[in-house]
């Protein structure tokens, strides 16, 4: 039996609990379960078991981590270090402590100066979500087939990590062993940027003063390019915050090609214009076709977080030597 706290029971946290509960027992690779789930938000606590995502109630992190062999941390990145700090000091020694947060270099920093060494921490970033949040939006299925990052702190020991790997294949999600600086580079671009792009446009045409006029013609494709600016305005806000170096590395190159697309515009560079235009339209088609959800190959790896980084193997530290990264 694997005794399995959860600490924050909004969308991410909820909906975890519920997809290792509901697992069928006979090939569940983490085996029979008990799941207590804690929020500072009382309400939330409730909203979860009424979703039988949990199979206790925890009224303090004293309550929620007696006894826990899994601690699932699932709050907004921001808060993870007063998390981490509040529970270092009541964590049963051999205890494994997992996280869901969207940006992982500050995370396992935090890690390694605030927990003990008698626990183990593996960093993880399960690749999926929705717009809404809170407990009543989780779904069992959100992370079924979906990428899940796993950053395994320098410390960990192999017993630990098998457990967050068996707990994330429970959630029939695919693991996906990365390096820290590698994830927040890479997530920065495809994940990070997303949200950027997304709220600005919305900001830049519904602060206009012709929106009201402008709205109604507004149809799939503006509603389907503005569907990010719904997420969570807190969740993003500690993104940018915890991952600064990646994310404007982004924007800067982001904004230096909508200028020179103004400027072919401003030109009437037709020939420019169409090559930009084709080869965006050639690079996502070869994406869609291809996406095997595998990593690249070791020598297609790129720091492209302006971070120096050793260029990581497959499995991050546990597959051999790392030699220097390709520079851009």
């Amino acid at each position: 039996m694997i005794r399995i706290t959860v600490i924050g029971l909004g969308l991410i946290g909820t909906s975890l609990a519920m997809a290792i509960r509901g697992a069928d027992a006979k090939d569940a690779p983490l085996g029979p379960t008990v799941i207590t789930g804690y929020d500072k938000n009382p309400r939330a606590t409730g909203d979860a078991r009424g979703r039988l995502a949990i199979d206790r109630e925890a009224r303090s992190l004293e309550e929620a981590l007696r006894d826990a062999q899994l601690v699932i941390v699932a709050v907004p990145v921001q808060r993870i270090r007063d998390v981490l700090s509040e529970i270092a000091p009541l964590l049963p020694s051999g205890a494994v402590v997992t996280d869901v947060a969207s940006t992982k270099s500050q995370v396992l920093a935090w890690a390694n100066e605030l927990l003990p060494t008698t626990v183990d921490f593996v960093g993880g970033h399960p690749m999926a979500g929705k717009e809404q949040a809170g407990a009543n939006a989780a779904d069992p299925e959100l992370f079924k087939g979906a990428i899940y990052c796993v950053t395994p702190s320098q410390r960990a020991r192999q017993p630990a990590i098998d457990l967050v790997e068996a707990m994330v294949r429970q959630v029939k999600a695919k693991i996906y062993y990365i390096e820290p600086a590698e994830h927040d580079a890479y997530v920065a671009g495809i994940s990070h940027l997303p949200f950027m792009l997304s709220t600005t446009l919305m900001s830049v045409v519904g602060r206009s003063s012709g929106w009201k006029e402008m709205s109604p013609l507004a149809a799939t494709g503006f509603r389907d390019i503005t569907r990010l600016a719904s997420g969570d305005a807190e969740m993003h806000r500690d993104i940018c915050l915890t991952n600064q170096a990646a994310l404007v590395r982004w924007l800067n190159e982001t904004a230096q090609l909508l200028l020179d697309l103004r400027d072919q515009i401003e030109d009437g560079a037709s020939d420019e214009l169409l090559a930009f235009f084709e080869e965006a339209h050639q690079l996502r088609d070869e994406w869609l076709l291809s996406r095997p959800n595998l990593r690249p190959g070791e020598d297609d790896f790129e720091n492209v977080s302006g971070v120096g980084v050793a260029r990581p193997s497959l499995f991050g530290r546990f597959g051999g030597k790392s030699t220097p990264t390709k520079k851009r």
